[in-house]
């Protein structure tokens, strides 16, 4: 891929923007340095799609130019928050989490780390994380410990000792697919009952980030971030589209023209036998049928699973199908499914297979490839605005009903999790987010698209067993149901799913 040096455009591009939610597979912590990547889970057909979390890309801050340290109080925020902070005897704060994360009371140096087999990207940071954890434990008399209970030991503590109402943890990193139902069935504290007037997650979020999540912002929360490195783009071989002289769908946007029908056109151009042995080896379309089929939905402002309320059978997602499937079925543009090697239909785009493919952030770094890979705009549907991208599903915490002295243990976690002292060029180095793009239009764009995220609310990803694979296979792969069909015979399957995580409350 063609590239070149952007420089500081991300910390230009950052400022003044908005805060968005991390990368659904990312490490979720600001705090966290990981031996191993937190799982994330995605419900397919035939199976359980299971994607490592690509490695926290921490670096160190070129903008900062004076040295940060817990004794001189920092060159940006003084402190690491206005608080007053207590004597609380000695208490120790239990984070409940499912792997191992090093910035506690136990480990006082970088060689306490190592020692205990974790790693970390950048020592000035990761000293800096130690350095809060040293002061709070002074300004509040009392210990933190993130306990690492195991992915089933998290899921366990919270499904009996949070439903008891004498949670083992004070605070609890989860994913939604546990996480929403103690929500639903009220054993999660409200962060306006314990949050501060003046705290940070009140009001800027520039440490802590309320997450929305069926329509209530007042339970989950993660460390804030400018980054949207998480992001889901549409990306495509621009040498692909320049040989068959095709206009760059980026500016067909900027028109209002990048629609489902342009690039249904489009595919169609694309789509053909570059070997003449009269078989089609090049296709406009063709991905993992999970990103494919979040990338169409948020293009046409749809949300199977944004509410109490399954919305597979809603309009706008069966518009979605149906466009699905004239790609696949119909036109014929999209590369047929791999049902053997899910990796044959990820890497298409990465071995000039199709021309247009969803990708992640992670995809777009470090590719060995002979030909630019560029980014635009999702093509917008019929009942879409282009407001909105595939959601990044956050790993959140939250305070359970029965911690005591709530507001002292956000309080505790607030000034934590800003152990960068306000100065956010510390936390949010861009340089591995900008390296995925190759020119500086191109990086804004991506900044752009990236926190359009905020306006999908849809947690399908965390809602085992959602059948959205068993509707992509009906129709695309066995051509057994019409999409009409497929829908009606999947839509009690996608309520019951909502249910189970969320309790059954409507």
């Amino acid at each position: 891929m063609k590239k070149r040096t952007l420089g500081r455009i991300g910390s230009i591009l950052m400022a003044g923007t908005m805060v968005v939610s991390l990368a659904a597979c990312g490490g979720g912590s600001g705090t966290t340095t990981t031996t191993t990547a937190a799982p994330s889970t995605t419900a397919a057909a035939g199976g359980t799609e299971t994607t490592a979390a690509p490695a926290d890309t921490e670096t160190t801050a070129a903008a900062a130019e004076e040295e940060t340290t817990a004794e001189d109080g920092g060159v940006v925020g003084g402190s690491y928050s206005n608080y007053e902070g207590k004597d609380l005897g000695g208490r120790t704060i239990k984070i409940g989490v499912w792997w191992d994360i090093f910035e506690d009371s136990e480990y006082q140096t970088l060689e306490d780390i190592t020692a205990a087999g974790g790693s970390y990207d950048n020592a000035e940071t990761e000293q800096m994380k130690l350095d809060a954890v040293r002061a709070v434990e002074e300004k509040w008399n009392c210990k933190i410990d993130y306990v690492n209970l195991g992915w089933d030991g998290i899921i366990s503590s919270i499904n009996t000792s949070v439903t008891n109402g004498t949670p083992d943890c004070d605070i609890y990193l989860c994913q939604y697919q546990f996480g929403l139902a103690p929500f639903s069935n009220g054993y999660i504290q409200k962060i306006s009952s314990y949050a501060p007037a003046d705290s940070d997650i009140l009001n800027d979020q520039n440490v802590l980030t309320r997450a929305a999540v069926l329509g209530d912002d007042d339970y989950f929360f993660f460390p804030s971030t400018t980054i949207p490195s998480g992001a889901t783009f549409m990306a495509y071989n621009a040498d692909m589209l320049d040989e068959m002289g095709l206009e760059a769908p980026e500016d067909l946007a900027a028109k209002g023209e990048w629609t489902w029908d342009k690039f249904a056109e489009y595919c169609s151009t694309l789509t053909r036998d570059t070997d003449g042995d009269g078989n089609t080896d090049v296709y406009g379309f063709g991905d993992v049928f999970t990103r494919a089929i979040k990338g169409f939905l948020a293009s046409n402002n749809a949300e199977v699973a944004g509410g109490f309320t399954e919305g597979l059978s809603d309009p706008k997602s069966i518009e979605t199908f149906n466009f699905i499937d004239r790609l696949y079925n119909v036109d014929g543009t999209a590369r047929p499914f791999n049902t053997d090697d899910w990796s044959d239909n990820e890497n298409a785009l990465w071995e000039n297979k199709v021309a247009f493919a969803f990708a992640n952030t992670y995809q777009l770094v470090g590719r060995d490839i002979d030909y630019e890979v560029r980014i635009c705009p999702a093509p917008v549907g019929p009942s879409g605005d282009g407001s909105m991208t595939p959601m990044e599903i956050p790993q959140p915490y939250f305070i359970p009903v029965g911690v005591e002295d709530a507001t002292s243990v956000y309080e505790i976690f607030e000034e934590l999790n800003n152990w960068f002292l306000g100065d956010v060029s510390y936390r949010d180095d861009p340089a591995w987010f900008e390296s995925a793009f190759v020119d500086e239009e191109q990086l804004e764009l991506a900044y752009e698209e990236g926190y359009k995220a905020r306006n999908n609310n849809d947690f399908a990803d965390q809602v085992t067993n959602f059948p959205l694979g068993d509707v992509f296979y009906a129709v695309v792969v066995n051509k057994e149901m019409s999409v009409s069909q497929a829908i009606e015979a999947n839509k009690q399957k996608a309520q019951d799913a909502i249910d189970a995580v969320t309790g059954g409350r409507q």
